[in-house]
């Protein structure tokens, strides 16, 4: 409540409470009276009642005057006082009290104003000391950063929770398909799909990058620590934008106690390389059909020499022919093929080196977790042999596999079987029952590998393929011999079994291997890893600290003021605050085709004329990326009642509603100065410090709401409210909470 209503409400009550008193006292008064001498008084108030009311009313007016000079004099002057005394010890040094009042009060203003005039001067020479004694470590952090931001990799590093805490800009270009990818006109059908994919501080990695990617790399990670092998990496394969394929590669954080904090993210686009081998692919099939029917020829015409060696010498003289002619005729081919191919590379789908055992594991945990099937595991040596394989894709192929024998053999228990031959390794799955027809593998082949409508989109052909693998079906019994199926129970036991045949590599350490990343005890700010620490994202955003939560600081510019009768938004402008820091470098800005003619009024207050918004996109298709933008995040306006209105009015049209909480930074002034007459933005800027720039542009009244609220987050602090909750409450208490669109 302002405090002058605070204090007439308390004088009111007083004087009314005084004058109950005064009348019970007089009736009292009256009835201890005799008949006799009640006339008297009645007489003598009858005939001067008016003197009586005269001397009443001058009695109240005058106490009226002296409340009032006390309120204006004393009261509101010491709220004002205590108000600007808190912003010059705050968030603005500079402010100073200027205010009519009494003359204790007007004193006691300059002293404080004295007072912050010392304050100010003591605060610039540590803010100066500070700087210097930062310079040399901000010059290395600005060497660290354009390292950061040129490296040919994107690098996203990410706590353990997947919020990304830093990424350079080649991992923006890589994942990032914002607002200027997602309304051009000749963007591809994939594009469309990642229309509004952001990447940013604070945000979700798996809003870029498929979930079930980095839940799989981040399991293989932990079993890696857990086994303490030195390099507990993972890698997959991530699609980027712009149809490029990704080698990722998953590097943990660990705490000073070995405890997993986080993790590192390294993409590298290997999508020339993949087409390279396409190209090898070509080639390859290109020339078993260029010299295939010339080996037959030249075959023919052998087999025929040999078969009849006393034939003619002009019978000899054309089988000759045929083959010098064929031989040439395969020459020329290999000289084009080696001109044409000359400059390719021999590349391969990124594999990864990783023991039997671990495969064996994966497919083992991942079958169970999923399909609730139980798989034994069993060698037939003690040896660990080293393979090279895409640990997620291989995993969904075998999931794929064991799905459909699941179904086809009626049985959730396997054994997996796995032994050296020579140069490759047999991975065996066996059940109880009759083998798996050849045609039915063949139809496997060429489906794509989906579990329970989860999956790749690759076919096991393909994924096969890429690890020069095989995959086929047999049955025995053990009493035909086989060593490795001593496991069976009983010598007759019928087993079939798909075994699938990998190639053995040497064990070696894999080059480009990145040791584990301990962080140091002093993390550098700029990296904001404060994060790593930070509650639990899925708790309720109202009972969050103001400090802990992620915001969208937008504005809109329309053209008009009256969302009921026609008026459409013409801009939106935004930008994000994560961790009580403004982010400038993600914002949100975009230009709208309002469908409708802009008012001359209406442009000379933002600027923004009716050619200059011939071509944009509509707001059907901007306000879905907007959404998608803001996503988890709390919105934070200048008088954000009318932005809401307007997109609440699109809600029918465009199907999108946005249930974001919502703060208002002019409410939240009138909360912490109350006695503060403008809540403009001009107003709260110049009370609180904030430079005013780019006024009544969308992006620009964005920045400098976001800038206000931040000076406000602690003065708030100080008036005890420290949660979403208590801002909102404390805000629906205002007047200004009244004001509807």
């Amino acid at each position: 409540m302002n405090p002058k209503n605070k204090f007439w409400w308390f004088a009111g009550t007083s004087i009314a409470f005084t004058f109950v008193i005064i009348g019970a006292i007089a009736i009292l008064f009256w009835k201890q009276l005799s008949p006799e001498e009640q006339n008297i008084v009645a007489d003598v108030i009858k005939s001067n009642f008016g003197y009586i009311f005269t001397a009443v009313f001058l009695m109240l007016a005058a106490l009226g005057f002296g409340l009032d000079g006390i309120v204006h004099n004393y009261i509101i002057p010491m709220h004002k006082l205590v108000e600007e005394a808190t912003l010059i010890n705050s968030v603005n040094p500079s402010h100073r009290i200027n205010f009519e009042g009494s003359r204790d009060s007007m004193r006691l203003a300059q002293i404080i104003n004295d007072g912050a005039d010392s304050y100010e001067v003591l605060q610039r020479n540590v803010e100066q000391k500070i700087r210097t004694a930062k310079a040399e470590a901000e010059e290395e952090k600005n060497i660290l950063a354009s390292f950061m931001a040129e490296l040919p990799d994107g690098v996203v590093i990410c706590n353990s929770e997947g919020q990304i805490l830093l990424y350079n800009r080649q991992a923006k270009q890589y994942l990032e398909c914002g607002i200027s990818e997602a309304v051009c006109e000749d963007e591809t059908s994939s594009e469309i799909d990642k229309a509004g994919q952001f990447i940013g501080l604070g945000r979700s990695i798996f809003g870029v990058v498929e979930k079930n990617l980095i839940v799989h790399a981040l399991d293989e990670i932990a079993d890696k620590l857990e086994r303490e092998e030195a390099h507990a990496a993972s890698y997959f394969v991530v699609a980027g934008m712009g149809d490029r394929f990704l080698r990722a590669e998953a590097v943990p954080v660990l705490s000073q106690k070995k405890q997993f904090t986080g993790f590192i993210l390294i993409l590298h686009d290997i999508t020339r390389q993949l087409e390279a081998d396409n190209r090898i692919g070509c080639l390859m099939e290109s020339f078993t059909r260029g010299i295939r029917s010339s080996l037959a020829s030249i075959r023919s015409a052998i087999e025929a020499v040999l078969e009849y060696p006393g034939m003619d010498s002009g019978q000899l003289n054309v089988f000759s022919n045929i083959i010098y002619n064929e031989s040439v005729n395969m020459s020329n081919f290999l000289d084009k093929a080696e001109g044409d191919y000359s400059c390719e590379i021999k590349t391969q789908w990124p594999l990864v080196q990783m023991s039997d055992r671990e495969l064996a594991e994966m497919i083992r945990r991942r079958a169970e977790e999923k399909l609730g099937v139980k798989i034994k595991i069993e060698s037939s040596s003690d040896e660990e042999n080293r393979i090279k394989a895409d640990s997620y894709s291989m995993v969904s192929a075998m999931l794929f596999v064991i799905d459909r024998l699941k179904g086809l053999a009626g049985t959730e228990k396997f054994t997996c079987l796995f032994e050296k031959e020579g140069r490759f390794l047999n991975l065996d799955l066996l059940w109880k029952g009759s083998p798996v027809k050849i045609e039915t593998l063949r139809e496997w082949d060429n489906q794509r590998l989906t579990v329970e409508n989860e999956g790749i989109s690759l076919t096991l052909k393909e994924v096969l393929g890429h690890h020069e693998a095989e995959i086929w079906s047999h049955s025995c019994k053990a009493s035909e011999g086989k060593s490795y199926f001593r496991i069976f129970k009983r010598s007759d036991e019928s087993r079939a079994y798909l075994r699938l045949l990998l190639p053995i590599v040497e064990i070696s350490d894999p080059d480009g291997i990145r040791n584990i990343m301990i962080m140091p005890e002093s993390r550098p700010e700029f990296y904001d890893f404060d994060l790593f620490d930070q509650a639990d994202q899925s708790s309720e955003f109202d009972n969050r600290p103001l400090t802990e939560l992620a915001y969208t600081v937008f504005d809109t510019e329309t053209t008009g003021l009256d969302p009921k009768g026609g008026d459409e938004i013409i801009s939106i402008g935004c930008v994000r605050i994560v961790n009580c820091r403004l982010l400038r470098e993600e914002s949100f800005d975009q230009l709208i085709d309002p469908r409708r003619s802009v008012p001359p009024e209406s442009t000379k207050i933002h600027g923004i004329h009716p050619e200059m918004l011939e071509g944009q996109p509509v707001i059907e298709k901007i306000l879905p990326l907007f959404q998608k933008f803001a996503e988890d995040t709390i919105f934070v306006g200048h008088n954000a009642a009318f932005d809401m209105r307007m997109l609440q009015m699109k809600e029918e049209v465009t199907g999108i509603k946005f249930t974001n909480p919502v703060v208002d930074t002019l409410l939240l002034s009138a909360v912490v100065h109350p006695t503060q007459e403008a809540h403009s933005m001009e107003a709260i800027a110049a009370r609180l410090g904030v430079s005013i720039v780019g006024r009544h542009t969308a992006l620009g009244d964005a920045i400098v709401t976001g800038e206000i609220f931040l000076k406000l987050i602690p003065l708030l602090a100080k008036k005890g409210i420290h949660t979403l909750k208590e801002a909102r409450f404390a805000s629906q208490k205002t007047y200004y909470a009244r004001l509807k669109y």
